[in-house]
């Protein structure tokens, strides 16, 4: 009986901590979504309306929008023999470029095209 107990005791002691600690730690996508200081901060959560502003944007100012996965697109652009590329990620309202000094002009239409969204409603 008291070996039962103990076994009893032990399992529920390993539960509880492995519950505990568990909780805690960042999840691989969390992980992944570190937000720079010079991200664009959006006001907005919804996934669809942020693709579809950025794919808006780049068609105003000449960029190419490959989508790449749920939450990141590959943006291009050709100017002269130069050719630039940028992922872009959205995600827990904002929107995050690899490569902010030749994409300024694409952040801005993308803020543009959000406020004209945001203005409208």
């Amino acid at each position: 009986m008291n070996k039962i107990l103990s076994i009893t005791l032990i399992s529920a002691v390993s539960l509880v901590l492995y519950t505990g600690c568990g909780g805690n730690s960042p999840s691989a996508e969390d992980r992944d979504m570190r937000i720079s200081e010079d991200a664009l901060y959006v006001k907005t959560h919804d996934s669809k309306k942020i693709i579809h502003a950025i794919e808006k944007a780049g068609e105003e100012t000449g960029w190419k929008i490959t989508e790449f996965k749920s939450n990141e697109v590959i943006a291009e652009k050709t100017d002269g023999d130069k050719t630039i590329s940028s992922t872009v990620k959205f995600h827990g309202g904002y929107v995050d470029f690899s490569d902010n000094s030749e994409t300024s002009d694409l952040r801005d239409a993308i803020e543009d095209e959000l406020s004209k969204k945001a203005s409208s409603h």
